[in-house]
């Protein structure tokens, strides 16, 4: 019986229009997503008339192990095009699909030389045929999601009970790292944003020297890895009392981030239907011009992946998993964000996010 990676590699050779023999693909996460292997210097090349993996000595016996149903070739020092081009012979190739997306000009020369006497075209057909398979999870997909959230959400517990007035950003930002690890984690979905006071207003801030001080609001974007998978949370928390203006604000987002998967979990499935749920709450409030980013976008083995919850709109495909995160920031004073991912079904949206997000005031 095939396993996934073949069933996966299959389904791609299904979407690939008849002119073309197959696929070539270089980019490390779409490598692995079709072989299971992940690999910083691997092509795979899936064909209509079989598939064959070319690596170099680093990483053959490893590939070997890893894709025993599939041809591994190695390259020395000088042999690539030799190797490639037996690859491409053996397979009776003719043309090749490339990830225009993953693909520098440098590289596409680099490979149309190496694969000839093939013909490789980057006209993004691939790109659109290897999106629409990865947005759909499978069970196992989103079972390693969850596993990334429950880690995470373990993790900012603990951070939240180790602040205290003096305690930096960065130290934060360290001491999740530590214990995401500790339980578990293969490693960090990106740099952990710890954005406290004035930094908050910054969505993308990166964890310094300042030090929490009370009456802060300390904004915690942060997300773990497991099985490849990543997971995505925002939670903005205060230290000491806040200010009614603060409260008012931190309300309004939580209003906005729940008009959206209120949208969700009912069934929507318009992408400029659930960001203007969110967007028109915080504008209708008069805060819309501080609400400046997407309210989301789909997350799996890479953090940021198809689709995106803006504007722009397109429908909501049935197994993909996105975040809803609204903030508002004001320049120079605080920012609050909130974010959850949820899983679309066919029958809504399911919150795969547990943690409570009601205003907490530590301290």
């Amino acid at each position: 019986m095939a396993n996934k990676f073949q069933q996966r590699t299959a389904a791609l050779l299904e979407l690939i229009p008849e002119q073309y023999d197959g696929a070539l693909i270089i980019s490390e996460v779409n490598g692995y997503y079709f072989t299971g292997f992940n690999c910083d210097n691997g092509y795979f090349l899936a064909t209509k008339n079989g598939c064959a993996y070319i690596t170099d000595s680093r990483y053959t016996e490893a590939a070997r192990k890893a894709i025993a149903w599939c041809d591994v070739e190695e390259y020395g020092s000088g042999k690539m095009k030799q190797v490639c081009g037996g690859a491409i012979s053996k397979l009776g190739v003719e043309r090749l699909l490339v990830e225009s997306s993953r693909m520098t000009l440098q590289q596409y020369g680099d490979m149309s030389e190496v694969f000839e006497p093939a013909l490789l075209s980057g006209d993004g057909g691939l790109d659109s045929f290897i999106q629409a398979l990865r947005v759909r999870k499978d069970a196992e997909e989103i079972s390693f999601i969850k596993a990334a959230q429950a880690i995470s959400e373990q993790s900012l517990k603990y951070v939240l009970g180790l602040i205290r007035e003096g305690v930096s950003e960065a130290e934060l930002a360290f001491e999740f790292e530590f214990h995401a690890r500790r339980m578990g984690a293969e490693r960090l979905a990106f740099d952990s944003i710890v954005a406290s006071g004035e930094n908050g207003s910054m969505p993308h801030a990166v964890p310094g020297g300042r030090r929490i001080r009370r009456g802060d609001l300390i904004t915690f974007d942060v997300g773990t890895v497991v099985g490849g998978y990543h997971s995505d949370m925002t939670r903005t928390v205060a230290y000491g009392k806040v200010s009614d203006e603060q409260r008012k604000i931190y309300n309004i987002v939580l209003r906005a981030q729940q008009e959206a998967m209120d949208y969700l979990i009912s069934g929507g499935d318009d992408l400029a239907e659930c960001d203007a749920a969110a967007r028109d709450v915080i504008s209708a409030e008069g805060y819309g011009q501080y609400f400046g980013h997407t309210t989301g976008h789909g997350v799996g083995l890479e953090i940021h992946e198809f689709p995106t919850v803006s504007f722009r709109g397109g429908k909501i495909p049935t197994g993909a998993v996105i975040t809803v995160e609204p903030g508002i920031y004001i320049p120079g004073k605080y920012g609050v964000r909130i974010e959850n991912m949820m899983y679309k079904t066919e029958k809504g949206a399911v919150n795969l996010t547990g943690m409570d997000r009601e205003l907490v005031e530590l301290g």
